[in-house]
């Protein structure tokens, strides 16, 4: 599958800077990226849904989300009727390269509404983080 990013990490408790759906109330971008200022290291986003990925500034190079099950229920020659997404198919599943951004979206483990999947297998994203200094070795 490949590196999905190579960047510093530091982990730090960032339980101020999710960044979830409006149904939530946790769904304000410019408060989570004012959160995620006062924090070192590289600048990560998890948001429940892919949808503010357009929204999100360059300087958050990496947006992890989940929310649309990859479809859940699709067709066996591709796509789902429908996605839970405001931009259809757009960030439904996958890795997107974007605007000088990456996008991750996984289909997760569980279902939403029906208990059920088809054509669209549960899965589990292992993404792999390096620091720069290994990408100048490669």
């Amino acid at each position: 599958m490949g590196i999905i990013a190579r960047v510093n990490v530091w982990y730090q408790d960032t339980s101020d800077t999710v960044f979830e759906t409006p149904a939530t109330g946790r769904d304000d971008l410019p408060a989570t990226l004012a959160a995620m200022d006062r924090l070192r290291g590289a600048r990560i986003l998890l948001s429940h849904s892919p949808d503010p990925f357009p929204n999100v500034p360059n300087s958050v190079p990496l947006v992890l989300a989940g929310h649309t099950h990859c479809g859940q229920i699709a067709y066996p020659w591709g796509g789902a009727p429908a996605t839970m997404s405001d931009y259809g198919d757009r960030y439904s599943c996958g890795r997107v390269d974007e605007a000088g951004k990456v996008l991750v979206v996984g289909a997760g483990l569980g279902t939403s509404l029906l208990p059920m999947r088809l054509f669209t297998q549960p899965q589990v994203w292992l993404v792999k983080l390096e620091p720069q200094a290994a990408r100048a070795v490669r």
